[in-house]
């Protein structure tokens, strides 16, 4: 967990802040203006004289990993030179993905005419950089877009399948980062990325080959390699650097452009600012916590307990006995500020989180307050990283497009503004020896005039979430000049990459793909509102009980399971039992024994025990996709009433026990209305028991 945070913290890209609404501006066109830069008067070098073009398909690597039906997505190999500016590069293969266009279910061909598939298909440029093809299969095979286009992915050089050189950079010396000391965690990450270079190195990588401008050449070359003469980009994020040179590489192959979380390509620009733009979004979501009055309320102070909850841990960290002995072999596990302030952080990046996030920071921020640390056992039980990426191309390109020239003093000035939020993103000391590091394994820096600004003619749109905590409107602002034929769009109340995410994106693009130069339809824009914030949690440490005993040994979940699974079924027999059997009884015309009401309370609390289990079942679901991080504190606040419905199904239960035995004493009554009476009621009682025992109690 430690180094997946830091993955995400490490992918700072960013610059200045301000809040605007959501809008779409026009940039007025300059006819006379060059597509691209000036041309250089010394005959244009031909970069791709060594490339084959030669592309073979293969099936998918993820089969079986991401559902798909067959036709729906395919995968191939395309051939390209390591570094195309060396006399005699490696030739390297490139995995790349092809999402077919497939017809939407919902479409009504009596309202919307014959479906027909695009013939100008889009190339999604990934982000990270260094983010695996993978997720972006499982998450954009389903996307608006692929209603209208065929939809490729390049997965960049050093990328997963397209020969990750370092592909074992996470699962190195564990014990490195295992450490109370906090100089010693991060100079773990050196160890890490010196490691990976020195690997690759001695496998004859050219590190020097992996940077944005070869990126943006493989893009132009698997164009040409599958014989369109243009389509269309599309690019989030890392993506949105990448989309700025494959503009400039390869103009005449783009037909239209939209980039997203917008970081600028030119280097005279800081883009670091990390702590600055965490800052901003926090004071957002408290503007829009305080306009909602009630979250105002309910969580007047999150964002001042957070920074505080963050000095806190800077000044001890976090200790808990680890789970796994292999990922944290002293049997401890340490976390730092980076957890604590990360946490939130990441949840900026989609909008959806929004209305839980000032709950979540409350209940999160509370552990750290009253140092109940029992839940952080759950981040030493391992699993797989949260954001799969290959950090060894990352760090390469880092080094080659010289993104360490500007961190260090980016660093150092959001620390004088921002002390809190810029402790969980490093010490600036260490941006200058992972410069030198890039030197001694070749990595140097390209020249500055590789990455000047864009100038082009091309449309594009340039897309912002207002409320993007690394990539914020401010940088995609500071490129709109370049942009002759542009349009800027700022998604209110979005966080990173919003033609991603927001759910009518898909519409968006489309309409914007077929007609580039037509009005811009913003209806979805203007769909975006304010979240609508939630309460206090149901705080609860039933989740990561649970998890912690399934890493420990997944056979102890027996007890928890058939202990809550027993009552459940009980349950249900007796309420299909105790509905119908009055019916039957009246139409038979055959009396009951007289149980002083013990039928219908055993009726009672066989409902009330499964409106607890159900609803505590739909409530952990719920509170799982309103907030993938919010089990680690709780479920969503409306979830305490079923914690209650099961604690009165217990009285209910040891009442009808009681009335069972008075009945009993009274008189004989027929065994299976005995057994039947005396299950439920003890059932009633276990429920109760199980919630109280496995943190689940209301109270």
């Amino acid at each position: 967990m430690n180094r997946i945070v830091g993955a995400f913290c490490a992918a700072a890209l960013a610059a200045s802040f301000s809040f605007s609404a959501g809008f779409a501006q026009e940039i007025p066109i300059d006819e006379d203006a060059p597509a691209t830069e000036e041309a250089v008067l010394e005959p244009a070098r031909d970069f791709f004289d060594k490339d084959t073009y030669s592309t073979r398909a293969i099936i998918c690597p993820f089969k079986g990993a991401v559902a798909y039906d067959p036709g729906d997505v395919s995968c191939g190999l395309i051939e390209v030179p390591e570094n195309r500016e060396k006399a005699d590069p490696r030739i390297i293969e490139l995995h790349y993905v092809k999402i077919a266009a497939n017809e939407p279910d919902d479409w009504d061909t009596e309202e919307d005419g014959e479906w027909a598939k695009r013939d100008d298909p889009i190339i999604y440029l990934t982000g990270g950089p260094g983010a695996k093809v993978q997720g972006y299969v499982d998450r954009l095979k389903d996307h608006g877009v692929t209603h209208a286009r065929d939809l490729y992915i390049l997965e960049q050089r050093g990328i997963g399948w397209s020969g990750d050189f370092c592909p074992t950079y996470f699962l190195q010396d564990p014990a490195a980062a295992n450490s109370p000391d906090w100089d010693q965690y991060q100079r773990a990450g050196l160890e890490a990325m010196e490691t990976c270079f020195a690997a690759a190195t001695a496998a004859k990588v050219d590190l020097s080959g992996y940077s944005s401008i070869e990126n943006a050449r493989d893009v132009k070359a698997l164009r040409i390699a599958l014989g369109f003469d243009q389509w269309n980009a599309w690019g989030i994020s890392y993506g949105s650097i990448l989309g700025q040179a494959y503009l400039k590489e390869d103009p005449e192959g783009i037909r239209a452009a939209v980039i997203d979380a917008i970081v600028p390509l030119q280097q005279d620009i800081t883009f670091h600012h990390i702590a600055r733009y965490y800052g901003r979004v926090l004071t957002m979501l408290d503007e829009a916590c305080v306009a909602h009055g009630r979250c105002a309320k309910k969580f007047p102070d999150f964002k001042a307990r957070l920074e505080a909850a963050i000095m806190k841990t800077s000044m001890a960290p976090i200790e808990v006995d680890a789970v796994d002995d292999e990922l944290f072999p002293s049997g401890k596990g340490y976390f730092f500020q980076d957890v604590i302030g990360g946490a939130p952080f990441v949840l900026f990046y989609e909008q959806d989180n929004y209305a839980t996030l000032p709950a979540f920071i409350d209940s999160f921020v509370r552990l750290v307050e009253k140092e109940d640390y029992e839940p952080f056992r759950l981040l030493t039980a391992g699993g797989a990283p949260a954001f799969d990426i290959s950090q060894g191309m990352y760090n390469a390109i880092a080094c080659n497009d010289n993104w360490h020239g500007a961190m260090q003093k980016a660093f150092k000035e959001d620390f004088a503004d921002y002390p809190a939020l810029s402790m969980i993103f490093g010490d600036p000391a260490l941006v200058e020896e992972q410069a030198r590091m890039c030197q001694r394994y070749g990595a140097t820096p390209r020249a500055p005039e590789d990455y000047l600004a864009v100038k082009t003619n091309i449309r594009t749109l340039v897309v912002e979430g207002a409320m993007d905590p690394i990539t914020p409107p401010p940088l995609a602002k500071a490129i709109l000049a370049g942009f002759l034929n542009g349009t800027y769009v700022e998604f209110p109340f979005a966080g990173h990459g919003p033609t991603r995410s927001v759910e009518c994106a898909g519409d968006f693009l489309t309409k914007f793909y077929d007609d580039p130069n037509g009005e811009l339809d913003t209806s979805c824009v203007d769909e975006m509102a304010p979240p609508k914030f939630v309460g206090a949690l149901f705080e609860t440490k039933f989740f990561t009980k649970l998890g912690v005993l399934a890493a420990e040994d997944e056979k102890k979940l027996a007890v928890p399971v058939v202990w809550i699974g027993l009552p459940a079924l009980i349950f249900l027999f007796g309420a299909f039992i105790y509905t119908l059997a009055p019916a039957a009884r009246l139409i038979n015309g055959a009396g009951g024994h007289a149980t002083s009401g013990a039928r219908p309370l055993a009726w009672l609390t066989s409902l009330l025990g499964l409106t607890a289990i159900g609803g505590l079942g739909y409530g952990a679901y719920a509170s799982y996709e309103a907030n993938e991080f919010l089990l680690l504190v709780g479920m969503l606040g409306w979830t305490r009433w079923f914690a209650i419905a099961g604690l009165f199904a217990g009285l209910a239960g040891l009442y009808l026990l009681w009335l069972t035995i008075k009945a009993r004493l009274r008189q004989p009554l027929p065994i299976g209305v005995l057994f039947g009476l005396c299950l439920t009621g003890v059932s009633g009682v276990a429920l109760a028991v199980w919630l109280m025992v496995w943190g689940l109690s209301p109270f």
